[in-house]
């Protein structure tokens, strides 16, 4: 398995950016309904996540602070040479539910 890790840095404080992130999770649960599982559970501030689709597994963790989230996991063997896209895609798509109307 690859390691991944992406941290975005923010203003929102830990309320706000645990809810903006829960919200983003309930869409897309909603969304793709049926083309993956996602097994998660907060602790404290950390949500750790076992997430299963196409086949492949993974897991990891999203650690909420008072101006920073860090999302780190392990990517299976199969996907491990698109890493560096899937990160670049987490941060995107991290700094537009973190970011955008803050």
């Amino acid at each position: 398995m690859r390691e991944l890790s992406v941290i975005i840095r923010h203003s929102l404080g830990i309320k706000e950016a645990v809810k903006r992130l829960n919200e983003k999770i309930e869409e897309l649960k909603s969304e793709y309904e049926g083309k993956f599982a996602l097994y998660s559970t907060w602790e404290d501030n950390c949500l750790r996540f076992r997430l299963k689709a196409a086949g492949m597994k993974t897991q990891g963790y999203m650690k909420v602070s008072d101006s920073a989230v860090t999302l780190s996991g392990k990517l299976p063997l199969t996907l491990a040479a698109f890493g560096g896209k899937i990160e670049s895609t987490l941060r995107a798509e991290l700094l537009k539910i973190l970011c955008d109307g803050d």
